[in-house]
């Protein structure tokens, strides 16, 4: 049996973007970063989960406190300011690393959503191998 490791990786990741992007694990506004989660294979063997957004990893790692200013202008103007401001202070924010948490609840569900792509002997021994390389995949 020849496995086609790039249609295994696609699944892992696909796996990871549903478990993502699941209600309650993803920071949720208007949906533009749950919509935004892409797989794409990378290589010949590969696949990357991105979400993209220009503000993900700020969500999910965190980031210090900003000042915003104008580069071209004296002022900032936007939606929902009473007047012009020469600059706005925005608080540190904490991460939620919801990407992480999906490695998480992967780690914990198994690789047994694959079975039906490569059996179940397999599966189990794709699992064995990764947790010999430091990755804890089990059944729930």
């Amino acid at each position: 049996m020849s496995l086609d490791l790039q249609r295994i990786a696609l699944l892992i990741a696909e796996r990871l973007r549903e478990i993502a992007t699941r209600q309650g694990n993803v920071p949720f506004d208007k949906g533009d970063l749950r919509k935004s989660h892409v797989v794409e294979p990378v290589g010949s063997d590969g696949a990357r989960l991105n979400a993209n957004t220009p503000y993900a990893r700020a969500v999910h790692d965190g980031r210090p406190a900003i000042t915003i200013k104008p580069k071209r202008k004296k002022a900032l103007k936007f939606k929902g300011a009473s007047h012009p401001v020469k600059a706005v202070k925005q608080p540190a924010r904490k991460g939620n690393p919801w990407l992480t948490r999906a490695v998480t609840e992967l780690e914990q569900e198994g690789l047994d959503f694959l079975a039906p792509e490569i059996g179940q002997d397999v599966a189990d021994d794709l699992a064995a191998a990764l947790r010999a390389r430091g990755l804890e995949v089990r059944k729930r």
